[in-house]
Protein backbone atom coordinates (compact mmCIF):
# COMPACT_ATOMS: atom_id res chain seq x y z
CA UNK A 1 0.00 0.00 0.00
CA UNK A 2 1.42 3.38 -0.89
CA UNK A 3 2.29 5.60 2.20
CA UNK A 4 0.54 9.27 2.63
CA UNK A 5 2.64 11.23 4.77
CA UNK A 6 0.08 13.25 5.85
CA UNK A 7 -2.53 10.41 7.35
CA UNK A 8 -2.31 9.73 11.18
CA UNK A 9 -2.92 6.89 12.91
CA UNK A 10 -4.76 6.79 16.98
CA UNK A 11 -3.59 3.72 18.66
CA UNK A 12 -5.91 3.84 21.78
CA UNK A 13 -4.38 1.80 25.19
CA UNK A 14 -7.03 1.41 27.45
CA UNK A 15 -5.24 0.36 30.60
CA UNK A 16 -6.06 0.18 34.27
CA UNK A 17 -5.28 3.96 35.75
CA UNK A 18 -5.43 5.47 32.64
CA UNK A 19 -6.66 5.90 29.09
CA UNK A 20 -3.63 6.23 26.43
CA UNK A 21 -3.27 8.01 22.88
CA UNK A 22 -0.31 7.49 20.58
CA UNK A 23 -0.43 9.89 17.82
CA UNK A 24 1.68 7.82 14.88
CA UNK A 25 1.88 9.39 11.61
CA UNK A 26 2.15 6.81 8.82
CA UNK A 27 5.35 6.38 7.18
CA UNK A 28 7.38 5.66 10.36
CA UNK A 29 7.52 7.93 13.34
CA UNK A 30 5.34 8.08 16.64
CA UNK A 31 4.32 12.00 16.72
CA UNK A 32 2.98 12.20 20.34
CA UNK A 33 1.10 10.65 23.20
CA UNK A 34 -1.81 12.10 25.07
CA UNK A 35 -3.32 10.42 28.32
CA UNK A 36 -6.29 10.84 30.49
CA UNK A 37 -6.95 8.75 34.02
CA UNK A 38 -10.03 7.53 35.83
CA UNK A 39 -10.38 6.01 38.97
CA UNK A 40 -10.86 2.64 40.51
CA UNK A 41 -13.55 2.05 43.22
CA UNK A 42 -13.03 -0.39 46.04
CA UNK A 43 -16.30 -0.56 47.50
CA UNK A 44 -15.70 -3.62 49.96
CA UNK A 45 -13.75 -6.72 50.33
CA UNK A 46 -11.87 -8.18 47.25
CA UNK A 47 -13.84 -5.82 45.01
CA UNK A 48 -11.92 -3.83 42.72
CA UNK A 49 -14.17 -2.04 40.17
CA UNK A 50 -14.13 1.17 37.15
CA UNK A 51 -16.94 2.61 35.73
CA UNK A 52 -17.22 1.99 31.75
CA UNK A 53 -18.61 5.51 31.11
CA UNK A 54 -15.89 7.41 32.86
CA UNK A 55 -13.65 5.34 30.65
CA UNK A 56 -15.84 5.98 27.45
CA UNK A 57 -15.32 9.73 28.54
CA UNK A 58 -11.45 9.10 29.19
CA UNK A 59 -11.03 7.99 25.39
CA UNK A 60 -13.01 10.32 23.65
CA UNK A 61 -10.85 13.04 25.61
CA UNK A 62 -7.52 11.40 24.54
CA UNK A 63 -8.59 11.23 20.44
CA UNK A 64 -10.02 15.34 20.77
CA UNK A 65 -6.91 16.03 22.37
CA UNK A 66 -4.41 14.50 19.85
CA UNK A 67 -6.51 16.02 17.00
CA UNK A 68 -6.59 19.69 18.56
CA UNK A 69 -3.17 19.69 19.93
CA UNK A 70 -1.94 18.65 16.88
CA UNK A 71 -3.94 20.68 14.61
CA UNK A 72 -4.94 17.58 12.55
CA UNK A 73 -7.56 17.71 9.80
CA UNK A 74 -10.03 15.68 10.61
CA UNK A 75 -9.96 13.42 7.41
CA UNK A 76 -6.45 13.13 8.29
CA UNK A 77 -7.00 10.62 10.69
CA UNK A 78 -7.08 6.82 8.61
CA UNK A 79 -8.32 5.08 11.64
CA UNK A 80 -8.44 4.16 15.53
CA UNK A 81 -7.03 1.08 16.82
CA UNK A 82 -7.63 -0.20 20.23
CA UNK A 83 -5.69 -2.35 23.01
CA UNK A 84 -7.48 -2.88 26.41
CA UNK A 85 -6.61 -4.79 29.77
CA UNK A 86 -7.76 -8.11 30.05
CA UNK A 87 -9.66 -9.62 32.50
CA UNK A 88 -12.75 -6.77 32.49
CA UNK A 89 -16.08 -8.07 32.94
CA UNK A 90 -19.38 -5.80 32.41
CA UNK A 91 -22.72 -7.29 32.20
CA UNK A 92 -24.84 -4.75 29.88
CA UNK A 93 -28.63 -4.73 28.90
CA UNK A 94 -29.76 -5.12 25.41
CA UNK A 95 -28.99 -1.05 24.91
CA UNK A 96 -25.10 -1.60 25.83
CA UNK A 97 -25.66 0.13 29.20
CA UNK A 98 -24.14 -1.30 32.21
CA UNK A 99 -25.56 -3.22 34.77
CA UNK A 100 -22.95 -2.71 37.16
CA UNK A 101 -19.54 -1.10 37.21
CA UNK A 102 -17.11 -3.58 35.49
CA UNK A 103 -14.84 -5.65 37.23
CA UNK A 104 -11.07 -5.47 36.93
CA UNK A 105 -8.39 -7.97 37.04
CA UNK A 106 -7.75 -7.19 40.53
CA UNK A 107 -11.45 -8.12 41.67
CA UNK A 108 -11.32 -11.41 44.15
CA UNK A 109 -15.16 -11.60 44.85
CA UNK A 110 -15.53 -15.07 43.03
CA UNK A 111 -12.47 -16.68 45.00
CA UNK A 112 -15.04 -19.78 46.31
CA UNK A 113 -16.48 -20.06 43.69
CA UNK A 114 -13.56 -20.65 41.54
CA UNK A 115 -12.18 -22.99 44.33
CA UNK A 116 -15.58 -24.74 43.81
CA UNK A 117 -15.35 -25.03 39.99
CA UNK A 118 -11.36 -26.41 41.00
CA UNK A 119 -12.87 -29.14 42.34
CA UNK A 120 -15.94 -29.75 40.30
CA UNK A 121 -13.88 -29.71 37.07
CA UNK A 122 -10.57 -30.84 35.57
CA UNK A 123 -8.10 -27.47 35.52
CA UNK A 124 -5.71 -29.54 33.70
CA UNK A 125 -8.56 -30.33 30.99
CA UNK A 126 -9.67 -26.63 31.17
CA UNK A 127 -6.03 -25.53 30.81
CA UNK A 128 -5.35 -27.56 27.64
CA UNK A 129 -8.37 -26.22 25.99
CA UNK A 130 -8.59 -22.79 27.05
CA UNK A 131 -5.15 -21.66 28.02
CA UNK A 132 -6.01 -20.63 31.48
CA UNK A 133 -6.70 -22.07 34.69
CA UNK A 134 -9.85 -21.41 36.78
CA UNK A 135 -9.20 -18.10 38.74
CA UNK A 136 -11.44 -15.31 40.03
CA UNK A 137 -9.98 -13.09 37.61
CA UNK A 138 -11.91 -15.19 34.99
CA UNK A 139 -15.03 -14.91 33.46
CA UNK A 140 -16.33 -18.39 34.36
CA UNK A 141 -16.13 -18.06 38.72
CA UNK A 142 -17.66 -14.28 37.85
CA UNK A 143 -20.95 -15.75 36.04
CA UNK A 144 -21.56 -17.94 38.73
CA UNK A 145 -20.56 -15.53 41.52
CA UNK A 146 -23.50 -13.27 39.38
CA UNK A 147 -25.87 -16.06 39.14
CA UNK A 148 -25.66 -16.57 42.97
CA UNK A 149 -25.20 -13.52 44.43
CA UNK A 150 -26.87 -10.73 41.92
CA UNK A 151 -29.85 -13.58 40.53
CA UNK A 152 -31.66 -9.72 39.59
CA UNK A 153 -28.98 -8.71 37.00
CA UNK A 154 -27.94 -12.09 36.02
CA UNK A 155 -31.76 -12.68 34.71
CA UNK A 156 -31.71 -8.87 33.02
CA UNK A 157 -28.48 -9.26 31.36
CA UNK A 158 -28.06 -9.14 27.40
CA UNK A 159 -24.33 -9.84 27.09
CA UNK A 160 -21.10 -10.07 29.42
CA UNK A 161 -18.33 -7.74 27.59
CA UNK A 162 -15.02 -6.39 28.63
CA UNK A 163 -14.46 -2.52 29.13
CA UNK A 164 -12.91 -2.30 25.35
CA UNK A 165 -15.59 -4.26 24.12
CA UNK A 166 -17.96 -1.04 25.86
CA UNK A 167 -16.13 0.98 24.18
CA UNK A 168 -16.03 0.09 20.63
CA UNK A 169 -19.62 -0.52 21.22
CA UNK A 170 -20.45 2.99 21.45
CA UNK A 171 -18.39 4.69 19.42
CA UNK A 172 -19.29 2.06 16.10
CA UNK A 173 -22.38 0.50 17.10
CA UNK A 174 -21.24 -3.33 17.65
CA UNK A 175 -20.77 -6.03 19.74
CA UNK A 176 -17.61 -7.61 19.11
CA UNK A 177 -14.70 -9.06 20.87
CA UNK A 178 -11.08 -9.77 19.84
CA UNK A 179 -9.52 -12.99 20.32
CA UNK A 180 -6.69 -12.01 22.46
CA UNK A 181 -9.47 -9.81 24.74
CA UNK A 182 -11.58 -13.49 24.22
CA UNK A 183 -8.67 -15.49 25.40
CA UNK A 184 -8.04 -13.27 27.95
CA UNK A 185 -11.48 -14.30 29.94
CA UNK A 186 -10.37 -18.04 30.44
CA UNK A 187 -13.30 -19.25 28.46
CA UNK A 188 -11.75 -19.41 24.19
CA UNK A 189 -11.46 -22.42 22.90
CA UNK A 190 -7.81 -22.34 21.47
CA UNK A 191 -9.09 -25.01 19.37
CA UNK A 192 -12.07 -23.53 17.98
CA UNK A 193 -11.18 -19.88 18.21
CA UNK A 194 -14.36 -19.88 19.41
CA UNK A 195 -16.33 -19.97 22.93
CA UNK A 196 -15.62 -23.05 24.77
CA UNK A 197 -19.06 -25.41 24.76
CA UNK A 198 -18.45 -27.19 27.84
CA UNK A 199 -17.59 -24.05 29.95
CA UNK A 200 -20.67 -22.29 28.51
CA UNK A 201 -22.88 -25.20 29.43
CA UNK A 202 -21.82 -25.32 33.15
CA UNK A 203 -22.16 -21.27 33.23
CA UNK A 204 -25.62 -21.30 31.94
CA UNK A 205 -25.02 -18.61 29.44
CA UNK A 206 -26.46 -18.44 25.69
CA UNK A 207 -23.85 -18.15 22.67
CA UNK A 208 -25.52 -14.60 21.98
CA UNK A 209 -24.65 -13.65 25.56
CA UNK A 210 -20.86 -13.17 24.65
CA UNK A 211 -19.75 -11.29 21.52
CA UNK A 212 -18.58 -12.82 17.82
CA UNK A 213 -15.04 -13.57 18.33
CA UNK A 214 -13.05 -11.73 15.44
CA UNK A 215 -9.12 -11.74 14.62
CA UNK A 216 -7.28 -8.62 15.74
CA UNK A 217 -6.93 -7.18 12.20
CA UNK A 218 -10.89 -6.88 12.05
CA UNK A 219 -11.73 -3.18 10.92
CA UNK A 220 -14.77 -1.60 12.01
CA UNK A 221 -17.01 0.89 10.00
CA UNK A 222 -19.27 3.83 10.32
CA UNK A 223 -17.59 5.88 13.56
CA UNK A 224 -20.93 7.41 15.47
CA UNK A 225 -21.72 11.29 13.99
CA UNK A 226 -21.95 12.38 17.84
CA UNK A 227 -18.38 10.54 19.05
CA UNK A 228 -17.16 11.78 15.84
CA UNK A 229 -17.74 15.57 16.38
CA UNK A 230 -16.77 15.49 19.91
CA UNK A 231 -13.26 14.18 19.10
CA UNK A 232 -12.97 16.18 15.92
CA UNK A 233 -12.84 13.53 13.68
CA UNK A 234 -15.18 12.79 10.41
CA UNK A 235 -18.15 10.69 10.93
CA UNK A 236 -17.43 7.27 9.61
CA UNK A 237 -13.74 7.03 10.56
CA UNK A 238 -12.83 3.43 10.31
CA UNK A 239 -11.54 1.69 13.38
CA UNK A 240 -9.66 -1.40 14.14
CA UNK A 241 -10.46 -4.36 16.64
CA UNK A 242 -6.66 -4.39 17.98
CA UNK A 243 -5.49 -7.39 20.50
CA UNK A 244 -5.20 -6.51 24.55
CA UNK A 245 -2.87 -4.37 26.58
CA UNK A 246 0.15 -6.86 27.46
CA UNK A 247 0.54 -8.67 24.52
CA UNK A 248 0.50 -5.68 22.55
CA UNK A 249 3.59 -4.53 25.00
CA UNK A 250 5.14 -7.30 23.94
CA UNK A 251 4.73 -6.99 20.13
CA UNK A 252 6.55 -3.29 20.41
CA UNK A 253 9.33 -5.02 22.62
CA UNK A 254 9.93 -8.21 21.31
CA UNK A 255 7.87 -8.57 17.62
CA UNK A 256 7.20 -11.76 16.99
CA UNK A 257 10.63 -13.14 17.63
CA UNK A 258 11.59 -16.51 19.32
CA UNK A 259 14.63 -15.72 21.10
CA UNK A 260 13.41 -12.43 22.64
CA UNK A 261 11.04 -12.91 25.98
CA UNK A 262 8.99 -9.34 27.33
CA UNK A 263 8.72 -8.62 30.88
CA UNK A 264 6.18 -5.45 31.40
CA UNK A 265 5.76 -3.91 35.10
CA UNK A 266 2.94 -2.02 35.25
CA UNK A 267 -0.06 -2.28 37.58
CA UNK A 268 0.84 -6.23 37.36
CA UNK A 269 3.72 -7.55 35.85
CA UNK A 270 4.13 -10.37 33.17
CA UNK A 271 6.67 -12.00 31.66
CA UNK A 272 5.46 -13.47 28.09
CA UNK A 273 7.81 -15.36 24.96
CA UNK A 274 6.21 -16.17 22.05
CA UNK A 275 4.92 -19.41 20.48
CA UNK A 276 4.00 -20.66 17.00
CA UNK A 277 1.19 -22.26 18.98
CA UNK A 278 -1.05 -23.29 21.97
CA UNK A 279 0.79 -24.23 24.46
CA UNK A 280 0.48 -24.78 27.90
CA UNK A 281 2.44 -25.92 31.31
CA UNK A 282 1.17 -29.12 32.96
CA UNK A 283 0.78 -28.55 36.79
CA UNK A 284 1.71 -24.92 36.46
CA UNK A 285 -0.64 -21.73 36.64
CA UNK A 286 1.01 -20.42 32.79
CA UNK A 287 -1.51 -18.84 30.91
CA UNK A 288 -1.56 -18.96 26.86
CA UNK A 289 -2.94 -15.84 25.55
CA UNK A 290 -3.69 -15.20 21.94
CA UNK A 291 -1.41 -12.21 20.03
CA UNK A 292 -2.28 -11.85 16.80
CA UNK A 293 -2.28 -13.36 12.82
CA UNK A 294 -2.16 -17.32 15.31
CA UNK A 295 0.51 -16.27 17.16
CA UNK A 296 0.35 -16.80 20.87
CA UNK A 297 1.90 -15.98 24.17
CA UNK A 298 2.72 -18.15 27.07
CA UNK A 299 3.13 -16.67 30.15
CA UNK A 300 2.85 -15.77 33.94
CA UNK A 301 2.65 -12.83 36.10
CA UNK A 302 3.02 -10.85 39.13
CA UNK A 303 -0.73 -10.35 40.40
CA UNK A 304 0.80 -6.98 42.87
CA UNK A 305 3.39 -5.11 41.00
CA UNK A 306 3.18 -1.23 40.39
CA UNK A 307 -0.16 -1.04 41.94
CA UNK A 308 1.81 -2.54 45.76
CA UNK A 309 4.36 -0.05 45.20
CA UNK A 310 1.19 2.61 44.56
CA UNK A 311 -0.25 1.19 47.82
CA UNK A 312 2.86 1.77 49.43
CA UNK A 313 2.94 5.59 48.47
CA UNK A 314 -0.38 6.34 49.00
CA UNK A 315 -0.11 4.98 52.56
CA UNK A 316 3.55 5.48 54.06
CA UNK A 317 4.97 8.79 51.75
CA UNK A 318 3.12 11.98 53.17
CA UNK A 319 4.69 14.81 54.86
CA UNK A 320 4.25 16.35 57.97
CA UNK A 321 1.25 18.56 56.33
CA UNK A 322 -0.08 15.87 55.23
CA UNK A 323 1.02 15.95 51.35
CA UNK A 324 2.17 13.28 48.85
CA UNK A 325 6.02 13.40 48.79
CA UNK A 326 7.46 13.22 45.29
CA UNK A 327 7.64 9.72 43.72
CA UNK A 328 10.94 10.26 42.85
CA UNK A 329 11.64 9.45 47.13
CA UNK A 330 10.66 5.64 46.85
CA UNK A 331 13.38 5.38 44.19
CA UNK A 332 16.09 7.37 46.44
CA UNK A 333 15.14 5.22 49.40
CA UNK A 334 15.83 2.12 47.63
CA UNK A 335 19.10 3.03 46.33
CA UNK A 336 20.25 4.02 49.81
CA UNK A 337 19.45 0.19 51.23
CA UNK A 338 21.58 -2.02 50.65
CA UNK A 339 20.54 -5.25 48.71
CA UNK A 340 18.59 -7.68 50.51
CA UNK A 341 16.89 -4.89 52.46
CA UNK A 342 18.97 -5.88 55.85
CA UNK A 343 17.68 -9.19 56.17
CA UNK A 344 14.11 -8.13 55.38
CA UNK A 345 11.67 -9.98 53.29
CA UNK A 346 8.65 -8.95 51.83
CA UNK A 347 6.25 -11.40 49.87
CA UNK A 348 3.94 -8.61 47.67
CA UNK A 349 0.99 -10.50 47.95
CA UNK A 350 -1.43 -7.72 48.60
CA UNK A 351 -4.28 -8.72 45.87
CA UNK A 352 -3.05 -12.70 45.85
CA UNK A 353 -0.98 -15.11 44.19
CA UNK A 354 -1.30 -15.89 39.68
CA UNK A 355 1.42 -17.55 38.98
CA UNK A 356 3.62 -19.91 39.29
CA UNK A 357 0.80 -21.46 41.57
CA UNK A 358 -2.59 -20.73 42.21
CA UNK A 359 -3.36 -18.87 45.67
CA UNK A 360 -5.76 -16.19 45.53
CA UNK A 361 -5.81 -16.31 49.64
CA UNK A 362 -2.34 -15.54 49.91
CA UNK A 363 -1.62 -12.21 51.73
CA UNK A 364 1.63 -9.65 51.69
CA UNK A 365 3.85 -10.83 53.80
CA UNK A 366 7.02 -9.15 55.74
CA UNK A 367 9.78 -11.17 57.58
CA UNK A 368 12.74 -10.25 59.61
CA UNK A 369 11.18 -7.05 60.43
CA UNK A 370 13.50 -5.59 63.82
CA UNK A 371 14.04 -1.91 64.77
CA UNK A 372 17.27 -1.32 62.87
CA UNK A 373 14.22 -1.33 59.99
CA UNK A 374 12.56 1.26 58.64
CA UNK A 375 10.48 3.14 55.91
CA UNK A 376 13.88 2.52 53.30
CA UNK A 377 14.31 -1.07 53.89
CA UNK A 378 10.48 -1.71 53.59
CA UNK A 379 10.67 0.36 50.39
CA UNK A 380 13.70 -1.76 48.82
CA UNK A 381 12.46 -5.34 50.30
CA UNK A 382 8.65 -4.51 48.58
CA UNK A 383 10.69 -3.47 44.95
CA UNK A 384 13.03 -6.76 46.11
CA UNK A 385 9.71 -8.92 46.57
CA UNK A 386 7.91 -7.85 43.36
CA UNK A 387 11.34 -8.72 41.38
CA UNK A 388 11.27 -12.29 43.04
CA UNK A 389 7.75 -13.08 42.06
CA UNK A 390 8.72 -12.09 38.23
CA UNK A 391 11.96 -13.89 38.20
CA UNK A 392 10.11 -17.09 39.83
CA UNK A 393 7.74 -16.93 36.88
CA UNK A 394 10.76 -16.71 34.47
CA UNK A 395 12.04 -19.65 36.01
CA UNK A 396 8.71 -21.49 35.51
CA UNK A 397 8.55 -20.66 32.14
CA UNK A 398 12.18 -22.12 31.32
CA UNK A 399 12.99 -20.25 28.15
CA UNK A 400 17.29 -21.33 28.38
CA UNK A 401 19.77 -18.98 28.87
CA UNK A 402 19.88 -17.78 25.30
CA UNK A 403 16.86 -16.19 25.61
CA UNK A 404 17.21 -12.03 25.60
CA UNK A 405 14.99 -9.90 27.77
CA UNK A 406 13.41 -6.97 27.12
CA UNK A 407 11.38 -5.10 29.97
CA UNK A 408 9.09 -1.74 29.54
CA UNK A 409 5.82 -0.91 31.54
CA UNK A 410 5.93 1.90 34.39
CA UNK A 411 8.95 0.58 36.05
CA UNK A 412 11.17 2.07 33.75
CA UNK A 413 10.68 5.07 35.73
CA UNK A 414 12.66 4.15 38.68
CA UNK A 415 16.14 3.11 37.59
CA UNK A 416 16.44 1.74 40.90
CA UNK A 417 13.99 -0.89 40.68
CA UNK A 418 15.28 -1.21 37.28
CA UNK A 419 18.47 -2.62 38.78
CA UNK A 420 17.07 -4.54 41.14
CA UNK A 421 14.52 -6.51 38.36
CA UNK A 422 18.45 -6.87 36.39
CA UNK A 423 20.68 -7.94 39.25
CA UNK A 424 17.92 -10.48 40.54
CA UNK A 425 17.93 -11.88 36.89
CA UNK A 426 21.40 -11.79 36.72
CA UNK A 427 20.57 -10.77 32.96
CA UNK A 428 20.85 -7.58 30.78
CA UNK A 429 17.31 -5.97 30.29
CA UNK A 430 16.74 -4.46 27.04
CA UNK A 431 14.87 -0.53 26.84
CA UNK A 432 12.51 0.21 24.09
CA UNK A 433 12.85 3.03 21.91
CA UNK A 434 9.50 3.41 22.50
CA UNK A 435 8.11 3.82 26.19
CA UNK A 436 4.69 3.71 25.67
CA UNK A 437 4.87 0.18 24.37
CA UNK A 438 1.14 -0.83 24.50
CA UNK A 439 0.13 1.50 22.54
CA UNK A 440 2.79 1.54 19.61
CA UNK A 441 1.92 -2.62 19.60
CA UNK A 442 -1.38 -1.61 19.48
CA UNK A 443 -0.55 0.98 16.22
CA UNK A 444 1.48 -1.82 14.61
CA UNK A 445 -1.79 -3.97 14.69
CA UNK A 446 -3.67 -1.10 12.78
CA UNK A 447 -0.64 -0.68 10.18
CA UNK A 448 -1.39 -4.48 9.49
CA UNK A 449 -5.44 -3.95 8.79
CA UNK A 450 -4.45 -1.14 6.87
CA UNK A 451 -2.50 -2.82 4.49
CA UNK A 452 0.60 -0.77 5.40
CA UNK A 453 3.04 -3.40 6.74
CA UNK A 454 3.50 -7.08 6.17
CA UNK A 455 3.68 -9.69 9.42
CA UNK A 456 6.69 -10.27 8.18
CA UNK A 457 7.90 -6.78 8.75
CA UNK A 458 7.15 -6.11 12.41
CA UNK A 459 10.45 -6.52 13.37
CA UNK A 460 11.26 -3.82 11.57
CA UNK A 461 9.72 -1.78 13.97
CA UNK A 462 10.70 -3.00 17.17
CA UNK A 463 13.56 -0.75 18.29
CA UNK A 464 15.36 -0.53 21.49
CA UNK A 465 17.21 2.38 23.12
CA UNK A 466 19.99 0.33 25.62
CA UNK A 467 19.73 -1.75 28.09
CA UNK A 468 20.45 -1.96 31.90
CA UNK A 469 23.20 -4.40 32.57
CA UNK A 470 22.89 -6.24 35.71
CA UNK A 471 26.07 -6.00 38.29
CA UNK A 472 27.56 -9.65 38.95
CA UNK A 473 28.40 -9.20 42.58
CA UNK A 474 24.81 -8.34 43.51
CA UNK A 475 23.56 -11.24 41.15
CA UNK A 476 25.21 -13.23 43.76
CA UNK A 477 23.70 -12.07 46.69
CA UNK A 478 20.32 -12.34 45.36
CA UNK A 479 20.83 -15.81 44.54
CA UNK A 480 21.28 -16.66 48.15
CA UNK A 481 18.32 -13.90 49.07
CA UNK A 482 16.16 -16.04 46.11
CA UNK A 483 16.59 -19.37 48.41
CA UNK A 484 15.55 -17.52 51.51
CA UNK A 485 12.34 -16.23 49.61
CA UNK A 486 11.96 -19.98 48.09
CA UNK A 487 12.45 -21.29 51.72
CA UNK A 488 9.85 -18.91 52.87
CA UNK A 489 7.15 -19.06 50.36
CA UNK A 490 7.06 -22.98 51.03
CA UNK A 491 6.36 -22.63 54.40
CA UNK A 492 4.15 -20.01 54.27
CA UNK A 493 2.34 -20.53 51.54
CA UNK A 494 2.41 -24.00 49.71
CA UNK A 495 1.67 -26.03 52.51
CA UNK A 496 -1.11 -23.48 54.06
CA UNK A 497 -2.89 -23.70 50.47
CA UNK A 498 -3.18 -27.54 50.34
CA UNK A 499 -4.74 -27.31 53.61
Amino acid sequence: MAVNDNKYLIALDIGTGSAKGLLYKIGGRVVCVRSQGYPTYYPGPGRVEQDPQEILEAVVKVVGNLVSDNGLDPGSVSGLVFGGILHSFLPVDIKGDPLSKAMIWGDSRSTSQSDKIRSDLDTEDIKNRTGCSIHPLYFLPRLVWLKEQAPGIFKKLYKIISIKEYIMLHLYGKFIVDRSIASGTGMLNMGTLDWDKDLMYYAGLKDEELSPVVETTFKLKNLRKEYASKMGLLAGTPGVVGSSDGPCAHLATAGLSDTTMSITVGSSGALRRKVSKPEVLPGLEAWCYYLTENNWLLGGVAHDAGIAIKWLFNNFFKNGSGEFESLDIIDEYAKQTPPGSCGLLFFPFLGGERSPRYNPRARGTLIGMSYEHGKKHITRALMEGISYRLYSNYKMLDPGEDMELVISGGILKSPAWLQITADFFGKNLRIPQVREASAYGTALIGLRALGIIKITEINNYVKQSGAVAFDPDDHRIYLEIYRAYQENYTRLFVKKNRT
